[in-house]
């Protein structure tokens, strides 16, 4: 009979009362040392705090600039 999975494709699996929950962290180290960025310093993503964004109805573009 086997146990709980706890690793199976890449993605970490913990089973408890509560749920059953994935994580891919390890996926994401890996990716990091293969291509080189695992030291690396994590960096702040420029955005408007609390921006509400909308479906365009009309398909208009938008503008990207807002985003970089």
């Amino acid at each position: 009979m086997m146990g709980k999975i706890s690793f199976f494709l890449g993605l970490q699996i913990s089973q408890s009362p509560r749920g059953i929950f994935i994580n891919q962290s390890e996926y994401a180290i890996e990716s990091l040392k293969i291509y080189g960025f695992e030291s690396c310093d994590p960096m702040d993503t420029p955005m408007v705090e609390k921006s509400k964004l909308d479906e365009d109805k009309e398909g208009k573009a938008v503008d990207p600039s807002h985003y970089r």
